[in-house]
């Protein structure tokens, strides 16, 4: 857990891991020089599961985020947000799916969205019924609805031995760090789809993603064009301009959705 100026639901979201029905986890909390209360309250927690850290200086997101999969010494790894929620079966159903299906390389699943107290908002899923997915559907159904449909790490569970070749998160394109990553771990398996909603999806002012998202349209079109650079990944001309302007339209309906939360809390 890579933990930044989180206190407000910072507790929730370790009391949300700590009560996972899967047992044998650890949970390595990373603070990057918060300035607010987040590093007070996660020395509150005495559970021996939790391994606390304080970075001597402020790394930013990239930097923390890589410093956890480095740090991760188990035979999977979650990148867990601070304000976001598991549901208390996620880790088992997740650890699980992995177990019985030793080609897929992630295991993801449907998120519930839920404003700043908590409430429900919606839920989330990706276009595939349960079971596997490959890398190159993936890519074709996330080019063209111009958005992540895997969905946040929060919601994702990866084996560390593929972590350890695709090598760390990627920032150069910050609204995408997550999807470039999972189409890299893709490249050395398959995906596993849970249908059912193991995780929620916080929407707040404390966001990294509610800030970058304001650029969500623009940064997904460059990453568009980045696949298309890359020659890994054939796209067609068509699907690239529809992709495009599906990213222009969700990052306009991104913003306003979140403005209209904040405006409603």
């Amino acid at each position: 857990m890579p933990v930044f100026n989180g206190e407000p639901f910072l507790a929730a979201a370790v009391h949300s891991v700590l009560a996972q029905t899967f047992p044998n986890f650890e949970l390595l909390i990373f603070d990057d020089q918060s300035a607010d209360g987040s590093l007070a309250l996660l020395e509150t927690f005495a559970d021996p599961r939790i391994i606390l850290h304080r970075n001597a200086v402020n790394l930013g997101p990239e930097r923390n985020w890589n410093q956890c999969l480095a740090a991760a010494r188990g035979k999977y790894i979650k990148l867990f947000h601070q304000d976001d929620l598991l549901a208390p079966e996620c880790l088992e159903k997740q650890v699980g799916a992995l177990e019985r299906h030793p080609e897929s390389a992630l295991v993801f699943c449907r998120r519930t969205i839920i404003r700043p107290g908590g409430s429900r908002l919606m839920t989330r899923g990706a276009p595939w019924p349960r079971g596997e997915v490959g890398r190159g559907e993936v890519l074709r159904r996330c080019v063209l609805a111009g958005a992540n449909l895997v969905g946040e790490p929060s919601a994702i569970l990866f084996r560390t031995e593929a972590a350890r070749q695709a090598g760390g998160f990627d920032g150069s394109i910050p609204y995408l760090i997550d999807l470039d990553y999972w189409l890299r771990l893709l490249a050395l398996g398959q995906a596993y789809h849970l249908d059912e909603s193991l995780a929620s999806f916080r929407i707040s002012s404390h966001q990294w993603s509610a800030t970058i998202g304001k650029r969500q349209g623009q940064e997904f079109c460059s990453f568009i064009d980045k696949l298309s650079a890359s020659g890994q990944f054939p796209l067609k001309c068509c699907g690239s301009a529809w992709g495009k302007l599906m990213a222009r339209l969700n990052g306009w309906m991104r913003g306003w959705v979140i403005r209209l939360i904040m405006r409603n809390r």
